[in-house]
């Protein structure tokens, strides 16, 4: 428990009360989980992370002041493409059938959705974003298959040499 040693149980659960949601407060109730006793097992699998991210978790709070432990640090990676009152209105966009916004398809793909943010906003994504955009947006898609996955060929070539067509009735 060393990693805390510095910290009161005290100062944790004032941190708590000023934590807020997501991240921050998991943070601090696995330090003040930590400073009780716990095991790093027991809270990861109370977390829903691996204990080596508890460990990291803990660590903030020895290597930086208090209140900057509990905010996270810029994630790196390249900016977005949209910014964040397009993605809204794009995800609002993604909630009503394609031909209300006036393309012939019924539902979205990531094919549609792609040409849509092309067309609309100038910006090119490619269709594994656009899935991952329509995931976000809380819908599913799917790719068609020319045929089941579990499909025997030879199964079905033998089923259509005996089946006979009904005739006219």
């Amino acid at each position: 428990m060393g990693r805390l040693d510095d910290i009161s149980l005290e100062e944790l659960r004032e941190l708590r009360e000023r934590a807020g949601e997501g991240k921050p407060r998991e943070r601090v109730l696995a330090a003040i989980g930590r400073k009780q006793g716990d095991e790093l097992e027991t809270l990861a699998e109370r977390h829903g992370v691996v204990e080596k991210t508890i460990r990291n978790w803990l660590d903030r709070f020895v290597e930086e002041p208090i209140e900057p432990a509990l905010s996270d640090d810029t994630s790196p990676g390249r900016p977005l493409k949209l910014d964040i009152d397009e993605r809204e209105q794009l995800f609002k966009q993604l909630q009503h059938p394609p031909t209300e916004l006036g393309y012939e398809q019924q539902a979205w793909s990531s094919k549609l959705l792609v040409h849509h943010v092309k067309d609309r906003h100038g910006v090119e994504y490619s269709r594994g974003h656009a899935r991952k955009l329509l995931s976000e947006a809380g819908l599913s898609w799917r790719t068609a298959r020319p045929r089941h996955h579990e499909a025997d060929l030879q199964q079905k070539r033998e089923f259509q040499q005996t089946v006979q067509k009904n005739g006219p009735n």
